[in-house]
């Protein structure tokens, strides 16, 4: 806790006249190895909004920009919650933007103090990623030079996630006499249209109520009418000698309550919000106001400190699993936290899942893309197997979406959507701003048909780490037998050979090709891995199996023709070049390398190439063949991934956030190990150094979840084979140790590396001992002690 005489403007928020110190003791700051600062402040509207992504706090159901109080022009503040989609006046289906609660403005003779009219004195926000809190400490001159200092800290309650909270203060600098304070709810919320001036509005009132003790805003979506509901109690808490009545406002769809206050020069006026949202997917709609001001007068009677405490208790549980630790790169070290910070925010409560943009923002509308299950989910099978099971069981819920997906699209069985929102109908814009700055048609939603194996890829590898047997076999067969249909009906067969044709792979460049091998060998894994589920569940578990087969019409017949066409899809790795071809006549394209890079290290495309031309080249968006090797390291030969790995790493452009931690992996795994570094920063960096100049429009959900990937896989060199942990670690220089924890089955493995050695610990609910590889040398460790291996990475 701070000592000794501070600074007004920082202090006396954690100080302020009449409050406890238990609660300034639970705000205080962390250390500066957990936070996030961001200094200044620039009146363009890009520099704001990116800091409005980077400063997100959330609780995976409720997620808030980190926009300021007085939301300056230019801000594009906004709350959303998880799976509340609508399509209105929109082309499709997209997140909405829910009403905000978090918008506090400060008046005085009839000027507003705004960062953008104002002179800024100081200003600094900083997120705190321990504790899930972000502070705000301003000083700013207005126009009549009066000076003003505001300091906030809010926080969306991790252990409670209907919860918020802000405090909010304000110390006039130089001057006394009336302020003006308004803080309250705002419905008048609209998302972003496709057209930078358009804007679309999904949602309408409902009822707008008022107490001695609240405000209360219910609005409701247009079309699907979902009812969102926010009660809060905003009050000044200190000096206590001041009793201030607030006065109601309202001004169209927005609640506003108004304190005036006689302020006195260099005293500290400390106000709080207690807040709390639901939806009618949680209760219905004629209960929501009484449940929501009954919950709100508990949190009050219960007080602040009380949650606040509980709040940073959940955190402290969820950093003991996820934290990583890595001793000798602090500047790694602090990237690497706030990427795990950002797959914690947004880890789903509730059966739902994880948009490509997370909630941070209307980016890609919050639709849930691949990127979900191969980049983002395995930290959540790793770490925390219950909201995997979630994010899963969202994919469970959308399987009458995908089987209207493949029927529309003239094909059996069930097509997960290339872009999914609320019901798994497929909901890809039909055009997009490219990167060539031009409108036009995307194919996305008609031919990147890969993520249909991507969703059981997640599958098996949930079940394959925790053993969870229920959800396989009371959601997870279906789901594999339902695609493998598709699959089934989507090749053709030509002289003997299934192809699939008219697709697009990871590598987005290149349209309407046929037999991309990313797509092929995963379906080629799919229909085998549904035979071999189908054989098993013959054999142990029979009721079960006849029960699924009735329900959805499946017999031996139709089994055997998966195995038929899954040992004739068309794959082939040269045998001289041990090339794979990334689709047909790949190799035929005009063939060029990736040879400069701009000031950034961002590739330069070669003389001649542009975005236009692109697809008729050799040069890739990102990892495709690559893609496929790090999926299925243990099918790969060495020689086969290291001749890969150098055919295309130099023909790939790196225009996707998808694309440096794959190359990362990818280069540990050949031995290409002081690029793998550079790889991997790009990709812990991608939004704290705004990498594709786009991070004003959300966080790379993508990037985030393949910087954990190539830490504790690529780095860490953890793989599971069979039965068994397999170990390939390898640490840059730099790095003294690196020390992470997993989740296998029911045990947690504590694991800290160095350069020649490292130990494990197996906590278990058993003694007894489990197989480790250890670069191909088997170790049997016992559970429930520490043990302590050497090796050689050379």
């Amino acid at each position: 806790m701070l000592k000794g005489k501070q600074n007004m403007s920082t202090s006396e928020l954690l100080h302020p006249a009449g409050t406890d110190r238990q609660s300034d003791r639970l705000l205080a700051r962390s250390e500066d190895a957990w936070m996030i600062i961001r200094k200044g402040f620039r009146r363009n509207s890009r520099t704001i909004q990116i800091n409005e992504s980077l400063l997100t706090l959330g609780n995976g159901y409720l997620n808030i920009r980190g926009s300021l109080e007085e939301l300056p022009p230019g801000n594009a503040g906004g709350m959303y919650l998880n799976g509340i989609y609508d399509k209105s006046e929109a082309d499709v289906e997209e997140l909405v933007k829910c009403p905000m609660w978090t918008d506090v403005s400060v008046w005085s003779e009839g000027e507003k103090f705004c960062m953008s009219t104002c002179r800024t004195l100081s200003h600094e926000q900083s997120l705190d990623m321990k504790k899930g809190m972000l502070r705000r400490s301003t000083i700013m001159k207005n126009p009549a030079g009066r000076i003003i200092g505001i300091d906030s800290v809010r926080l969306v309650c991790m252990h409670q996630m209907h919860l918020g909270y802000m405090r909010f203060s304000i110390t006039p600098k130089n001057f006394s006499g009336p302020v003006r304070v308004f803080s309250g709810l705002n419905g008048e919320v609209l998302n972003r249209g496709f057209f930078p001036e358009e804007r679309l509005k999904h949602l309408q009132l409902e009822k707008i109520e008022r107490g001695r003790n609240f405000m209360y805003l219910e609005m409701r979506t247009r079309e699907h009418g979902i009812r969102i509901s926010e009660a809060a109690s905003w009050k000044l808490v200190s000096p206590h000698r001041h009793q201030v009545h607030p006065e109601p406002r309202i001004y169209g769809e927005k609640f506003t309550s108004e304190m005036t206050l006689d302020v006195r020069k260099g005293e500290t006026y400390v106000f709080e919000k207690l807040v709390v949202v639901h939806t009618s997917r949680e209760i219905p709609p004629e209960n929501m106001f009484r449940r929501s001001i009954c919950e709100l007068k508990s949190f009050i009677r219960a007080g602040a400190e009380k949650h606040i405490a509980l709040h940073l208790k959940a955190w402290r549980d969820r950093w003991s699993q996820a934290d990583i630790t890595i001793v000798g790169d602090p500047h790694a070290q602090k990237a690497l936290r706030y990427n795990i910070y950002q797959l914690l925010i947004n880890a789903p409560p509730a059966v739902g899942s994880i948009g490509a943009k997370f909630l941070s923002s209307e980016g890609y509308l919050g639709h849930v893309f691949w990127d979900t299950e191969i980049f983002i989910l395995p930290f959540f099978i790793y770490n925390f197997p219950p909201v995997a099971r979630n994010m899963l069981l969202y994919r469970y819920a959308t399987l009458p979406g995908a089987l209207l997906n493949a029927s529309r699209s003239g094909y059996r069985g069930a097509r997960y959507a290339w872009e999914s929102a609320a019901t798994g109908e497929d909901v890809t814009p039909r055009f997009a701003s490219k990167l060539e700055r031009t409108i036009r048609l995307i194919y996305t939603g008609m031919e990147e048909d890969h993520i249909v194996s991507d969703v059981i890829y997640g599958v098996e590898k949930y079940f394959r780490v925790t053993g969870d047997r229920d959800f396989l076999f009371d959601c997870g067969t279906e789901m594999v037998f339902l695609t493998a249909r598709f699959w089934a009906s989507r090749t053709v067969c030509v002289d003997g050979m299934h192809e699939i044709r008219r697709v697009i792979g990871p590598d987005e460049f290149h349209e309407h090709v046929d037999n991309n091998a990313y797509t092929n060998y995963l379906v080629k894994w799919h229909l085998r891995l549904a035979v071999l589920l189908y054989r098993y569940m013959a054999r142990k578990h029979t009721a079960t199996l006849d029960g699924l087969s009735e329900k959805i019409g499946l017999d031996e017949e139709e089994v055997a023709d998966w195995l038929s066409v899954s040992r004739s899809i068309k794959f082939r790795i040269d045998p001289d070049t041990h090339l794979v071809e990334q689709f047909d006549g790949y190799f035929s394209l005009k063939d060029h390398v990736i040879e400069g890079f701009d000031r950034k290290g961002h590739p330069v495309l070669p003389k001649g190439v542009t975005y236009r031309n692109i697809g008729s080249t050799t040069l890739i968006k990102q990892a495709d063949v690559l893609m496929m090797m790090h999926l299925f390291p243990h099918a790969f030969s060495e020689e086969q991934k290291k001749a890969n790995y150098d055919y295309y790493e130099k023909r790939t452009a790196h225009k996707s956030s998808l694309s440096h931690c794959t190359h990362a992996m990818m280069g540990l795994a050949v031995g290409n190990r002081v690029r793998a570094y550079h790889y991997f920063m790009k990709t812990a960096l991608f939004d704290l150094d705004n990498l594709h100049g786009n991070t004003a429009m959300g966080i790379h959900a993508a990037a985030v979840g393949g910087t954990w990937q190539t830490v504790v896989s690529g780095f860490g060199g953890l793989s599971i084979k069979s039965d068994r942990l397999e170990l390939r670690p390898w640490l840059p220089k730099k790095w003294k140790r690196l020390a992470f924890s997993v989740r296998w089955h029911e045990r947690k493995i504590d694991l800290s590396i160095s350069h020649d050695r490292l130990s494990i610990h197996v906590h278990a609910p058993y003694d007894g001992e489990i197989t480790v590889s250890l670069y191909r040398t088997t170790h049997k460790i016992p559970t429930n002690k520490t043990a302590l291996l050497h090796f050689c990475s050379i």
